[in-house]
Parts: structure tokens; C-alpha cells; sequence
């Protein structure tokens, strides 16, 4: 009988419904659980102290283990962390590379690999979750002290997602600038996950006024530190990852959002092909740099109208064409080497910024419910359009060079995260004060 009401139920009277439960219910089981991971955290900081004080009387005795969960080579934003961890004595860092299990065990074999490749390229500790017997490693073999997080979804297998936040010292650096908001902002800052995390370094002001107003936890184990990942813009430039630089260098980063009504970010069905053909008419002028999010191949590969075969011959041909190139993993050095960029992203709203360059964001009024002030504020400092015209419009504009970067967004809302500390410092001195 009840599940018959349930269903005859009204669509407004459901999302009402569904409303309110979240607000009653699901908030004050929130509450409970962050209350008792903080319990939870102080009886492993205590386990931390006791192993330090134990260091005292014999220097050889374990560093401190960190073990940073890592899903997708492009979302890993917490570099600089890593790298001052390996050189730091109190600290012993080590990626896992965790399988993405939505979209299949062969997307998944090929994207853990190619991460797992990523991190050995750089020389970095780093080990596989898929044993050679085809079982998966428990984090009670590596025996980690804290758990560091690159993204707050359920993409993967539990033991790296609900069993590793619930029962060791979790941190979580967001894996974009915080742009957005949607579901009345529990997928960002109130799902399980957020509130039973040891500590979220939260990239601006804004997140944190958010987080205390959304979460059940009120904020209190998020800190302001500046985003990580934007350090290495503020560095010296490296070598150039373009392909050809006797041109302008512009970037065109889809997003993957191409069917998803809660946050429709990605106009790249309507714009594909319109893309290929401004590379080939603009040949002379530009080399285009395709830079799609990286679950976009995954979602096409579904996709009714496109497959994977229709799919990596167009991701070929960005590869392949005399005046372009395919860009699916590090971005810092792709970014400070353009002369522009044109996407629908979410992070790279706010982070394409830091190199001062031009940037055209495709949006419509839409889109604008569905961004925070803070990314509000970044798409002003943008230009703007919808259509193949608007965006042709501004390549003309920036081949004549009447275009120029908007900066005041950098200068009033990104600037002070890096002026003193770096993040990444003031991630490891916290996390030191707390264990020490």
C-alpha cells in the first residue's frame, strides 16, 4: 500500500518530500557520524603521538605513513603536497592507484594503468590496488596512518572510499576550485563523505562560508588554504608540451557534463564537429589543443549517438591533424604555454585565470544558477557566448589581437592564496601541528 502512494506521489510533492528528509533525517544522521569520527580521529592522533614519542627513544622507528588515493592522472591536484611530504622527515608518502569502476572493467584496467604509469614516470612511491592474483589490496597491508583523498565520490571499490574515510585520519583537497553549486550543495560539501573527513583544505573564503552553512559538521574540520594545484602556474615556465608554437596556442577544454540535467556545464555534442571545422579553417593561424575533462571518453562511449569507435576517431583526429594535438593528462605547462583558451569547464573557470591569458567560456543564462558567487565572479572576467559564432568571433578577434586577459577576477579573488605561504605548506604545517 505504501509503496503504491509512493508511486502515484506527485513529482513536486516527491522532490518536497525528498527535501525534507534530507534536511531532517539525513542531517542529524550526518551529525552523529561526524561526533563520533571525532572520536574516531582522536583516538588515532593518539596512536600518531604515542608512535612519536616512541621515535624519541629509537630514531629508526616508522614515519608517519600517508597514502594518497588517486583515481585519475588529471585529478591529481595535490603535487606540491606530495613532492614537500617526500623531502619532509616526518612523513612517508605513497600513491595507491584505485580502480574508476563506472563505466566498465576494461575502461578501468586501461585508466589504472595509465595512472599507474603516470606516477612511475615521475619517479614517485607509488603501487597498484589490483594484486597480480587479480585481488585487490586492503589498506591494512600498507597500514596507512592518514588517508588522503583526491575526489569525494563513491567512483570506486569501498575499501578505498567509505572503509578508508571511516576509519583512518582522512584529509581531502577538492579536486576543483569550487565553482559550483547544485543539490543545494550536498554533493560538494554534505555528503557522508565530507563529514567524516579528519580535514578538507578548502581552495577560498567562499567554500569555507558554504561548507559551514551546508554541512553538518558546520565547517569545522575544513581549513582556507589556497588551492595546491595552482602553484606550479607561479612558477618558471618548463618545456613547452605544444606540438607546434609557430602559431597562437589555443586550448578547447569540453567539459563532461554532456546529459547530466543537474549540472548541464558541457554544450560538446552541439559544438564537436563545429570545433573541427574552425581547426581546419584556422589552420594557418592556430594550433588547437583538445583538452577534454577525462570522463568525457567514458560518457561517450555510452553515448546512443556516438560509441567508442565514432569516439577515438575523433579523439584521433585531434591528435593526429597538422595543427592539433589531444591533451588528457597534465595541464600547468599546456596552460602557460597557450595564447588562449575556450572551454565549459568548472575548476578551469577560476584556474585557467592564473595565467593571465584570454579565455572564452561557452555558457548560456543557465549555467549561471548552477555557479556560487565565487565562480559567478570568475565567469565575469571571462568572455562570453553560446554559439559556433560567438566562438568564431573571438578567434578572429584574438588572431587581429583585439582581444586581452580580464584580470581583476586573479587580482581581487586568487592573488592572496599565494602571496605568503604556499598551500601546500600550510596543509603539512597543520597536519604536523595536530600530530605532533
Amino acid at each position: 500500500m505504501l509503496q503504491t502512494i509512493k508511486k502515484n506521489l506527485p513529482k513536486p510533492v516527491k522532490n518536497l518530500l525528498i527535501s525534507i528528509k534530507q534536511k531532517t533525517y539525513y542531517q542529524r544522521q550526518k551529525k552523529i557520524l561526524f561526533k563520533r569520527m571525532q572520536l574516531k580521529h582522536a583516538a588515532l592522533l593518539q596512536k600518531i603521538k604515542d608512535k612519536d614519542k616512541d621515535k624519541d627513544k629509537d630514531k629508526d622507528k616508522d614515519k608517519i605513513k600517508v597514502v594518497f588515493l588517486a583515481i585519475h592522472k588529471s585529478m591529481w591536484k595535490v603535487d606540491p603536497v606530495f613532492q614537500k611530504m617526500l623531502i619532509d622527515p616526518l612523513f612517508e608518502p605513497e600513491i595507491l592507484v584505485c580502480p574508476y569502476t563506472d563505466y566498465g572493467d576494461e575502461r578501468m584496467l586501461k585508466d589504472m594503468k595509465q595512472t599507474y604509469h603516470y606516477f612511475v614516470e615521475k619517479g614517485y612511491p607509488v603501487r597498484k590496488s589490483l594484486k597480480q592474483d587479480g585481488s585487490w589490496i586492503k589498506l591494512d597491508e600498507i597500514k596507512p596512518d592518514i588517508v588522503f583523498f583526491t575526489n569525494p565520490h563513491d567512483l570506486t571499490h569501498t575499501e578505498y572510499y567509505e572503509n578508508a574515510y571511516l576509519n583512518y585520519l582522512s584529509c581531502y583537497v577538492p579536486y576543483s576550485q569550487g565553482v559550483s553549486k547544485y543539490d543545494n550543495y550536498n554533493a560538494q560539501y554534505n555528503q557522508r563523505f565530507h563529514n567524516a573527513m579528519w580535514r578538507i583544505f578548502l581552495p577560498h573564503d567562499e567554500s569555507l562560508e558554504i561548507f559551514i552553512r551546508k554541512s553538518a559538521s558546520k565547517g569545522k574540520n575544513g581549513l582556507v588554504t589556497g588551492y595546491p594545484s595552482c602553484e606550479e602556474f607561479f612558477n618558471l615556465k618548463k618545456e613547452s608540451p605544444w606540438k607546434y608554437n609557430d602559431k597562437l596556442k589555443v586550448i578547447w577544454a569540453p567539459h563532461h557534463t554532456i546529459n547530466d540535467p543537474w549540472l548541464p556545464y558541457a554544450n560538446f555534442l552541439g559544438l564537436a564537429d563545429n570545433f573541427k571545422e574552425l581547426s581546419k579553417k584556422y589552420s594557418r593561424d592556430i594550433n588547437f589543443s583538445f583538452k577534454p575533462h577525462p570522463i568525457l571518453k567514458s560518457k561517450l562511449y555510452q553515448h546512443p549517438q556516438w560509441g567508442k569507435e565514432k569516439t577515438d576517431t575523433y579523439y584521433e583526429f585531434w591528435n593526429n591533424s597538422s595543427n592539433t594535438q589531444l591533451d588528457e593528462g597534465e595541464y600547468i605547462e599546456l596552460f602557460k604555454h597557450s595564447d588562449a583558451m575556450i572551454h565549459d569547464s568548472g575548476s578551469f573557470l577560476a584556474e585557467y585565470h592564473c595565467v593571465k591569458k584570454p579565455v572564452f567560456y561557452i555558457c548560456t543564462d543557465e549555467i549561471k544558477a548552477y555557479l556560487n558567487p565565487f565562480g559567478i565572479k570568475a565567469m565575469n572576467s571571462t568572455y562570453q557566448g553560446e554559439s559556433i559564432d560567438d566562438i568564431e568571433f573571438f578567434i578572429n578577434e584574438l588572431i587581429n589581437k583585439n582581444v586581452k586577459p580580464n584580470n581583476s577576477f586573479f587580482d581581487q579573488e586568487i592573488k592572496r592564496y599565494f602571496s605568503g605561504a604556499k598551500p601546500s605548506s600550510k596543509i603539512i604545517d597543520n597536519i604536523r601541528e595536530l600530530v605532533l
